[in-house]
């Protein structure tokens, strides 16, 4: 257990909350948590939710993360992304707890040619990506002790995300197309939630911004060719699928993507310690560990 109190994972049910669940279970963490029964859009209700506890961290996986909805929906984005995540800096203050936050390199326009390093300006081309910027910033005007960790093309064995995306398009399709003008680093979900639990079992003041992501810079459709070859290696594909690079303009979507938004962790292990490995070798990973969930009895 943390050396300070009680740890509250929030958002338990997404892709990362599972897995950072998972971790602290690993770890021997003490924890409990919440999902969308506490809405982190109404402050008294987190406080409500928290009374009586002795709460040391709080790790905010909550998050509005439809990208193309969000162009319609930017008062729901705002919503979570925005106001949720200034309500929980509010509260982490109040109970002088140590707070930790997932932003993303949408914040980023993409026009940089070298990863972005964190004091680099953001200029968000979406609304979610705005949406994410100003909930950092409302942050780190209401609580100082804070961890931001900007992530980029989250994956992991749970919900959904690119990896479960393509791996169904592969069984349903002849040819599947994707975009090969659009570069960034994945993170894989089940390395990042280690390295929170290590961060959280230090007790580290070292609070901040931080980015983090998988070594590596690839385009969307060198991923994609890289999850057949290992779906075809373990059996999960029949037959090699006619994969085709398209350019962005041949794939219209509601919100801007920016060109290039890979994320440089220098400072996250330089100051954290944390563990960053390629791309490749996470994604040999995933597949095991998505083959050992799959063959668990039911």
């Amino acid at each position: 257990m943390s050396k300070r109190g009680e740890i509250w994972l929030i958002g338990e049910r997404g892709m990362l909350g599972r897995q950072i669940a998972g971790a602290l279970h690993q770890g021997g963490l003490d924890f409990f948590a919440s999902d969308r029964e506490v809405d982190i859009g109404d402050l008294s209700a987190l406080q409500a939710f928290s009374e009586n506890k002795k709460i040391s961290w709080i790790i905010n996986c909550a998050a509005y993360t439809a990208v193309d909805l969000a162009e319609s929906e930017s008062e729901a984005a705002f919503l979570l992304n925005a106001l949720g995540t200034e309500n929980l800096a509010r509260l982490a203050s109040g109970l002088d707890a140590r707070l930790v936050h997932f932003s993303t390199d949408y914040v980023f326009d993409g026009n940089l040619r070298r990863p972005y390093r964190e004091d680099d300006l953001p200029r968000p081309l979406s609304q979610y990506g705005l949406s994410k910027w100003q909930g950092e910033k409302r942050l780190a005007a209401h609580c100082r002790s804070a961890f931001i960790f900007r992530i980029s093309w989250l994956y992991g064995v749970f919900g959904a995300n690119f990896v479960h995306t393509v791996l169904r398009l592969f069984r349903e399709n002849d040819q599947v197309r994707v975009v090969d003008d659009q570069f960034g680093s994945p993170t894989y979900a089940r390395v990042l939630a280690r390295n929170i639990v290590r961060l959280i079992a230090s007790d580290s003041p070292r609070f901040g911004l931080y980015h983090y992501c998988d070594h590596g810079v690839i385009s969307w459709h060198e991923f994609a060719a890289a999850i057949m070859e290992r779906a075809l290696r373990c059996g999960w594909l029949e037959k090699k699928i006619a994969l085709t690079a398209i350019p962005s303009v041949a794939y219209p979507t509601r919100a801007f993507r920016p060109a290039y938004t890979a994320l440089d962790s220098a400072k996250a292990v330089r100051e954290l310690g944390f563990e960053v490995r390629d791309w490749s070798c996470n994604l040999d990973d995933f597949f095991a560990e998505k083959m050992r969930l799959e063959s668990k009895p039911k």
